[in-house]
């Protein structure tokens, strides 16, 4: 006689999930990479384009 199989506790049908949807997001993202190795990388410009000021000289005393 065959033995019935074990139903997946509440956890570690979430672990199984969580893990089938990482290793889904982690196909998809190498999916996206392909080809960009050699690419240049983007310099993002600053947002704050003035010069830093000096601060203030304070009064003492």
């Amino acid at each position: 006689m065959q033995k019935e199989k074990k139903r997946l506790s509440k956890s570690a049908k979430a672990a199984q999930k969580l893990l089938s949807e990482s290793k889904m997001l982690a196909s998809a993202k190498a999916a996206m990479n392909v080809g960009q190795e050699f690419k240049s990388s983007v310099v993002t410009p600053r947002v704050n384009t003035t010069a830093n000021k000096p601060r203030p000289e304070k009064k003492k005393g």
